[in-house]
């Protein structure tokens, strides 16, 4: 009788080229999934709710599988976090129904973070954003309420994708400062290919004064990526947290 594992992962992008599998190159699925195989002797494939690009970190990436096991959920986080790389943890496995499928997730929250210290923390490197431009962050917060709800977001998406829609919807977006440290979260039903990283990219320039609030206005109604900002670097963003229907 198959078991449904469902697994909350938490890893350092760095030295991968993101989540998803690639042929001849470090991911993060790949490392796990090669671990299954070892652990099973059968080729398991994870299903997963979001993929992450290079250098994306993660808080609680999550991923189901179904195979013929006796082990308990304990036994099974054991087995995998004793044999994984270090820059890869399983923070939690559970023993779930057979209709579970870590596809089928209702919200996602993703944090980027910024650093506006005058001087960069070498603990940054692969971390945070450091910007030594003096920021408004009035005007950036008057801008990350434009991204809030349901919109279009073809002018933020990344180039190289096929997707049936680029409406989103954004549910959330909360601001934590702390000195010159500034955490901005992302709850939605699901983002486009570097979506968030090109709102943070346009609304750090409006901080800078590039462009102003109204320029993100017209930027989101021309749906036209080259008319919004840049993108912002990778490292710097972490998938925190997927939810679920909690009767799941």
């Amino acid at each position: 009788m198959e078991t449904n594992y469902k697994l909350t992962i938490s890893y350092d992008g760095t030295g991968y080229v993101g989540w998803q599998t690639q042929p001849g190159k470090p991911t993060i699925q790949g490392v796990i999934e090669n671990l299954l195989f070892k652990v099973f002797g059968e080729h398991i494939t994870l299903r997963y709710p979001s993929r992450t690009d290079a250098g994306v970190h993660a808080y609680g990436q999550v991923a189901s599988f179904k195979c013929e096991s006796e082990y308990s959920a304990e036994r099974m986080q054991k087995i995998l976090n004793t044999q994984l790389p270090p820059d890869i943890s399983i923070l939690d496995v559970k023993v779930v129904g057979p209709e579970f499928d870590a596809r089928k997730a209702l919200r996602k929250k993703y944090t980027y973070r910024i650093s506006n210290a005058p001087i960069r923390s070498p603990f940054y490197i692969n971390r945070v954003w450091w910007l030594k431009y003096s920021l408004n962050k009035n005007n950036m917060l008057e801008a990350l309420k434009l991204f809030m709800g349901e919109k279009d977001f073809k002018a933020f998406m990344g180039s190289g994708t096929e997707v049936k829609t680029t409406i989103r919807n954004i549910y959330a977006i909360d601001i934590k400062q702390d000195g010159h440290e500034m955490n901005i979260s992302f709850t939605g039903n699901g983002f486009l290919k570097h979506m968030i990283r090109n709102i943070v990219g346009t609304v750090v320039e409006v901080g800078i004064g590039r462009y102003g609030v109204q320029d993100v206005v017209n930027m989101l109604e021309s749906k036209d990526r080259r008319k919004a900002g840049i993108t912002a670097p990778a490292y710097a963003l972490y998938l925190e947290e997927i939810f679920y229907d909690e009767r799941e």
